[in-house]
């Protein structure tokens, strides 16, 4: 498989894969936005970005605190079963989880609701 040209068909994803493979990681548990700012408070965090029809977007760890602030703490839903986008600035909401593998940095898995 190419996976250079995988794109995300469904939520909630299964797997995780960058560019080059697939990722041994699995979804631990979902997060709220305090879950997402405690994890940030100990040590940087790989957020990937999953929005329906593109590639999976991995955020730069550099980058990730900036990333945080001006994006996806604004857009967390803190309860996955009652999301109002209508509650959200430009009408999305990021599902956010927490997973687990062989990866140096927590990974935050942001998957995209509009």
């Amino acid at each position: 498989m190419n996976f250079s040209d995988k794109i995300v068909t469904m939520i909630p994803l299964d797997i995780l894969w960058t560019e080059h493979n697939e990722i041994q990681a699995r979804r631990e548990a979902y997060l709220t936005s305090n879950d997402v700012s405690e994890l940030l408070k100990r040590s940087a965090v790989q957020f990937v970005v999953a929005d329906v029809g593109n590639k999976l977007k991995w955020i730069d760890e550099d980058q990730c605190f900036d990333f945080w602030k001006t994006e996806a703490a604004l857009h967390i839903a803190n309860d996955v079963l009652k999301i109002h986008l209508d509650d959200f600035s430009d009408n999305y909401a990021y599902i956010a989880s927490h997973w687990m593998g062989n990866t140096t940095a927590p990974i935050v898995l942001l998957e995209k609701i509009h």
